[in-house]
């Protein structure tokens, strides 16, 4: 009888090293440490996210509405739904509305369908955008009786007075 303990080898893998050298690498972006969500190739998701605050999507989402503060579509990837994002980078199919508070950024192979609100936009030669684009030109919108007002950051929010005046005989 042989009495030999089989050994356990512990390997960890760097995910940067798994990627192709014209995929993004996470290795030195400081944001992407906490509260990642990393959907791999050939996973398939649908239904609502919480607490993410960066979402990196390399197989498939579905969602109705999610809000982070920054949205990876790699070149495998697929998102369909709504979202409300600081940052997005499109490198692969984007189907839905999206709002950018700050940069959308399409890249050569990045496709977006839909409409789309941004501060910032960057899209590189062969991307391509199918809908509508609006973007962001004011710092707050506040709601009025008569609609909408936009204000800009350096001006200051009032509030309107109603004045009637008093003609009685």
């Amino acid at each position: 009888m042989n009495n030999l303990t089989p050994i356990l080898e512990k390997k960890l893998i760097n995910r940067n090293s798994l990627l192709n050298n014209n995929e993004h690498s996470y290795k030195n972006d400081s944001s992407l440490n906490r509260r990642t969500l990393v959907v791999g190739q050939g996973i398939h998701i649908q239904g609502t996210f919480n607490d993410v605050e960066t979402l990196i999507i390399e197989g498939i989402v579905e969602t109705s509405h999610i809000k982070l503060k920054k949205l990876i579509v790699q070149q495998s990837g697929h998102f369909h739904g709504t979202v409300d994002a600081q940052d997005i980078e499109i490198t692969g199919n984007l189907e839905g509305d999206i709002v950018a508070q700050g940069n959308l950024i399409i890249t050569a192979n990045g496709r977006l369908h839909g409409k789309a609100k941004c501060r910032r936009i960057k899209v590189e030669e062969g991307g391509q955008i199918t809908g509508q684009v609006e973007m962001i030109v004011t710092d707050k919108l506040k709601q009025t009786s008569s609609g909408l007002e936009q204000t800009t950051e350096n001006e200051k929010i009032t509030p309107k007075e109603n004045k009637s005046s008093d003609n009685s005989v």
